[in-house]
C-alpha cells in the first residue's frame, strides 16, 4: 500500500513537473511578446493563451507562404539584380529587413523601422535607410539567407484606391507630375476631353490611365506597381507574409518574430475609410474597365490569396452609381 502511495505521488509529482516545464517553455517563447499586445489581439475562447494564439499564426502563415508558393510554380523566376532591390530596408544590428510596398502601411513601417536603426527626421521619406540595393551581390546573397524577412500585402483593388485618395486629391509632387498624363491618355482612350478641371483628377480617369499604360507596355508608379516586381516573392523566401486586413494581429507578431518587439512597437492601428468608399468610387468606372483592371492586377490576387471572383463581382454587380449594372 504504502509503495502504491509513492508510486502515485511520483507520478503526480512527475505531471507536475511536466506541466511547470511547459509553462516555463511558452514563457520563455514569448518572451518580450506584451500583455498588452495579446491583450489587444486575443480575444474569445479560441485565443485564451499566447501559445494558442502563435498556432493560430503560424498556421496562418503556412497558408500563405504556401499561396505564394503555388502561384510562383506557374511563373518563371527572374534573376535578380542588386538594383532591383530598392524597396528592402536593411537593418544589419538586428538581422533585419523589411520590403515596403506603397498603400499598405508602408509609412507606418517605415517610421517604425527608422526608430529600429535610429534614424531621426521630420520626415520618414527623407530618412536614409540602407537599401538592399546598395550592397554588392555577395552581400545580398548573405543577407537574403541570413537576415528575418517580412512584407506587408494589400487587397489590389483597396490598394489602387487608397493610392488615388492620397495622391489624386491633394496637391502634391505626384499629382503635379501625372496630371497631364492622365489627362493625355482619356483623350486619346476615350476620344474625349476630361470632364474634370485642369487641377482635378477624377477616380475613373485614373483607371483609365491605368489601363493605358498596361496596353502600351508602360512602367507603373510604385504606388500602383506590382507586388512582385517591387518585392519579388517568387525570388526571395520571406519568413513572414503580412497581410494590411490583418494588421493589428499581424505587427506585434512579426515583431516578436523578429526579436525585435522590446525594442520597438507599432502603433496602435486606425483603419481609414477606403474599404467602404470601394463601392462609390469603383461604380464610376464602366464594367469592362474594372474587367480590365482585374486581368492587369490578377498576379497580386491570385499570389497572396485574395479573391478574385468575390472582389470582381462585388464591384460590378452593383445597382447604384452611373454605370450601375441594371
Amino acid at each position: 500500500m504504502i509503495r502504491k502511495r509513492v508510486v502515485t505521488s511520483m507520478a503526480l509529482l512527475g505531471g507536475l513537473s511536466f506541466i511547470w516545464l511547459f509553462i516555463s517553455t511558452e514563457k520563455q517563447r514569448f518572451k518580450g511578446y506584451s500583455s498588452q499586445a495579446l491583450r489587444d489581439n486575443i480575444s474569445g475562447s479560441e485565443r485564451s493563451n499566447a501559445a494558442e494564439f502563435a498556432d493560430i499564426m503560424v498556421s496562418r502563415q503556412h497558408g500563405r507562404k504556401r499561396q505564394v508558393s503555388a502561384y510562383c510554380k506557374t511563373t518563371k523566376a527572374n534573376t535578380l539584380q542588386p538594383k532591383a532591390l530598392n524597396h528592402f530596408i536593411v537593418d544589419n544590428k538586428h538581422r533585419v529587413v523589411y520590403c515596403y510596398i506603397p498603400k499598405v502601411a508602408c509609412t507606418t513601417w517605415k517610421k517604425t523601422m527608422a526608430h529600429l536603426v535610429g534614424l531621426q527626421s521630420k520626415s520618414v521619406h527623407d530618412q536614409r535607410f540602407n537599401l538592399l540595393s546598395s550592397h554588392s551581390k555577395a552581400k545580398v546573397r548573405f543577407i537574403l539567407q541570413n537576415y528575418y524577412k517580412f512584407i506587408f500585402v494589400r487587397e489590389p483593388f483597396e490598394r489602387l484606391l487608397s493610392a488615388y485618395k492620397d495622391k489624386f486629391t491633394r496637391k502634391n509632387n505626384v499629382l503635379k507630375k501625372y496630371a497631364k498624363k492622365i489627362k493625355r491618355s482619356v483623350r486619346e482612350r476615350l476620344g474625349t476631353n476630361s470632364t474634370a478641371g485642369d487641377a482635378e483628377i477624377k477616380f475613373k480617369e485614373f483607371i483609365t490611365y491605368l489601363i493605358d499604360v498596361n496596353n502600351k507596355g508602360g512602367r507603373l508608379n510604385e504606388h500602383w506597381h506590382h507586388y512582385d516586381q517591387l518585392c519579388h516573392p517568387c525570388e526571395i523566401n520571406f519568413d513572414f507574409i503580412g497581410h494590411y486586413e490583418t494588421l493589428e494581429e499581424d505587427a506585434p507578431f512579426v515583431l516578436h518574430e523578429a526579436g525585435v518587439d522590446q525594442l520597438v512597437s507599432f502603433p496602435p492601428v486606425h483603419f481609414t475609410s477606403t474599404k467602404d468608399n470601394l463601392q462609390r468610387y469603383y461604380s464610376e468606372v464602366s464594367r469592362e474597365d474594372v474587367i480590365q483592371l482585374q486581368r492587369i492586377y490578377r498576379r497580386d490576387f491570385e499570389m497572396f490569396g485574395y479573391n478574385t471572383s468575390q472582389s470582381l463581382d462585388s464591384l460590378i454587380n452593383r445597382t447604384d452609381g452611373p454605370n450601375a449594372i441594371k
